[in-house]
């Protein structure tokens, strides 16, 4: 299943650029001890939390591109959740703004079982996720720069 959210980040490519390929501990939310992080979104008011693990690659640069692939896995029970295979990525809009988008992959776990509880209810779970985690990016990203 792939799920992805871009915002706008009133800074220039350049600044948003440098911070990002400086690595994810400038970046990322909450980023904690042995690179984990608590990811969900409050759905109806209510969090819907788990703990992952995030790993981030080298970052890519193609003109003013620039992009980092990502993964996150659950750290226990990790064959009830998928693992998410994504990136980060920012372009220019204009000299003034730059958009970040967060997107990835994933295969729900447990078969057609899985596969139904993601087209119920778990896909949607995954998009405010990567919703939340894109305007926590950009907001981590924006503050760096000022």
């Amino acid at each position: 299943m792939f799920v992805q959210y871009s915002v706008h980040i009133d800074r220039p490519i350049e600044g948003c650029s440098t911070t990002l390929v400086r690595g994810p501990r400038r970046w990322f939310p909450r980023l904690g001890d042995k690179s984990q992080y608590v990811v969900g979104p409050r759905i109806a008011g209510v969090p819907i939390r788990k703990r992952v693990t995030v790993e981030a690659g080298e970052p890519m640069k193609a003109g003013s591109w620039t992009g980092m692939p990502l993964t996150w896995k659950a750290s226990f029970p990790a064959k009830l959740f998928p693992v998410m295979e994504g990136k980060v990525e920012l372009a220019p809009v204009d000299g003034l703004t730059t958009r970040l988008t967060v997107s990835g992959m994933y295969e729900p776990p447990l078969g057609r079982v899985g596969r139904q509880l993601d087209e119920a209810v778990m896909h949607r779970v995954a998009e405010a996720t990567v919703k939340e985690l894109a305007e926590s990016i950009a907001e981590r990203l924006e503050g760096s720069l000022r």
